[in-house]
């Protein structure tokens, strides 16, 4: 195989150790998985390799979801792995979320041995078929001399904008054998720059700015991967321009900014919806146009208004609305393009008071907060967990009628602080993800919001929190049943709920099992305290808040 000029060959390692080498020369510090007969050789790398700190789960789902978080967090690939068949399927549902979530998480995992595959044997499928759909790209190595260049393109293509998960798999039977190290570091073999906008194409977007008489940025993830949000801050002060945020990433541009709208869209900010409408001139940043804020249609987005769209994947421009000037390359070009323009042109293009507009709409939101309701309101929940979360926490929000009350409350001050289960909407990832967004993270306060049926998927990563000794509290919203599924059947079935009640253990008590901090809520009065007892106690922790069971967010935005 040709290995080009700057690779360094020497013999005698295992191909499990020559891909446990390659991890470590992209930087992986993290695995996480479980042991099964075919990724053992791995395993037994791993256990001989300091550097890597292996994260063993009690469940694949909840591995994948932590690689999530730990991507999330960290702005780096993560690693997760498994064994074959089951192993394989438990991983997807983490995987896809990954997918939908733009993230860089590799899944290595086993396969059973080539002498019995495709005969009917025990956990024996198709995996590679199975993957395709979930990731960018997905390969079954084929011997010990594929084993480095197979981990080397997993890492590419995961990288490569947009970003997103990969898998590779091999049996014990390749991963036992010798091979020659290829000694190759990351700059060598994938792209480590993003290519800078075209000036042309910057010329013309400030072209239709200085035209406008109603501009308004909206910004997305591309912010938080390049940790561009000071950067673009400095634009919108010196322009005037407001700035709105896409529904999954509200801290690209934190809420407590003066020029900050807030989140846009389906259980997003009124006065990032009813401002976006008002913009003959609409200036998409890092920006990955997904349906919960827009909903796909003109309406928030003016049919009128003209579209400037940059992102530094070029296969995201004009999937959702027609532009009038596309930009591909990195985000920091862009704001920095246009800061140099905006500057040379003095250009100013404040036209809304966006003071008002935001006191306005928090008057009508803490509003409808009622402090002593009884049952607890899930808003007042919602607006508890910002008021005790220090400005530099993260929360993470489940999918479902939890995360959707959070997100409606909770302003962010930091890029950074917030991380949800974007476009793949999976209940039980929550805690999962904040376990591995706090091992990214180990400075920031971590607090994860799900409703009963999200907390008590992957509850059993309590263990693994209190083993590994990962600080985070999980909120559960307990309204004994599927609070966003009663939502939809009052709006669309005419009130006729159906399979959406149960009953719950007691969460609290279940917490304190492990070994957690464990407390149950009923009364507003106590919320606040517990919250601030689960935080201080410094070792995995659960607040159980009885909520009503009537008080749900809407399924549809006001336009």
């Amino acid at each position: 195989m040709a290995l080009g000029p700057k690779a360094k060959v020497t013999d005698g390692v295992t191909g499990a150790r020559a891909l446990v080498d390659s991890l470590l020369r992209e930087g992986i510090d993290h695995v996480f998985g479980i042991p099964g007969t075919q990724n053992l050789a791995i395993l037994d790398a791993l256990r001989d390799t300091p550097k890597i700190r292996f994260i063993l789960t009690r469940h694949e789902q909840g591995a994948a979801f932590m690689a999530y978080g730990f991507a999330k967090a960290s702005g780096k690939p993560a690693v997760v792995t498994a064994t074959e068949g089951p192993g394989v399927t438990n991983l997807a549902t983490g995987i896809g979320g990954a997918m939908r979530g733009y993230l860089p998480v590799i899944s290595i995992c086993g396969v059973q041995e080539s002498e019995i595959r495709e005969r009917d044997a025990t956990q024996d499928i198709d995996q590679v078929t199975f993957m395709r759909p979930l990731t960018k790209w997905a390969y079954s190595i084929p011997n010990v001399a594929k084993v480095q260049e197979s981990v080397r393109k997993a890492f590419r293509v995961a990288m490569t904008e947009p970003r997103g998960p990969t898998h590779i798999e091999a049996s014990s039977e390749i991963l036992l054998e010798q091979t020659n190290v290829e000694a190759l570091e990351p700059a060598t073999y994938r792209n480590t720059v993003l290519p800078v906008c075209d000036p042309a194409q910057l010329d013309k977007a400030m072209a239709l700015i200085a035209q406008a008489k109603k501009p308004v940025f909206i910004v997305g993830r591309g912010l938080l991967t390049e940790s561009a949000t000071a950067a673009m801050a400095q634009l919108a002060e010196a322009t005037g321009i407001p700035v709105a945020c896409l529904q999954y990433s509200p801290d690209a541009f934190p809420s407590s900014h003066p020029l900050a709208l807030g989140p846009l869209g389906r259980n997003g900010w009124e006065s990032a919806n009813t401002t976006l409408p008002q913009s003959d001139c609409i200036i998409a940043v890092g920006a990955h146009m997904d349906l919960y804020s827009t909903m796909f249609k003109y309406g928030i987005f003016s049919k009128d208004a003209k579209l400037i769209h940059q992102t530094s994947a070029p296969s995201q421009i004009g999937i959702v609305f027609p532009v009038d000037v596309s930009i591909a390359g990195s985000t920091v070009s862009m704001i920095e393009g246009l800061a140099q323009r905006a500057a040379k042109a003095n250009l100013k293009k404040a036209w809304i008071d966006i003071t008002k507009v935001r006191e306005k709409y928090d008057a009508e939101r803490n509003g409808i907060v009622r402090p002593d309701a009884m049952p607890i309101q899930p808003q007042f929940v919602a607006h508890a967990i910002r008021e005790v979360l220090p400005k530099n926490g993260m929360v993470i929000t489940d999918a479902g009628n939890a995360g959707k009350h959070v997100r409606n409350y909770y302003g962010t001050y930091e890029p950074g602080t917030f991380i949800t289960i974007e476009d793949w909407g999976s209940v039980g990832g929550a805690f999962p993800i904040g376990l591995g967004a706090k091992l990214a993270r180990p400075d920031r306060p971590v607090i994860c919001a799900a409703g009963d049926m999200g907390a008590l998927c992957n509850f059993a990563e309590f263990e693994t929190a209190m083993r590994e000794n990962i600080a985070v509290v999980l909120v559960v919203f307990n309204d004994q049943g599927l609070g966003n599924e009663r939502a939809f059947q009052q709006a669309h079935y005419g009130g006729r709920i159906f399979a959406t009640d149960y009953n719950n253990p007691d969460f609290a008590s279940l917490a304190r099992s492990f070994g957690a901090f464990g407390e149950q809520v009923h009364k507003p009065e106590d919320l606040k305290g517990a919250l601030q007892r689960a935080l201080a106690s410094n070792k995995p922790a659960l607040v159980e808040v009885v909520i009503d069971q009537n008080t749900l967010a809407p399924v549809v935005f006001k336009a």
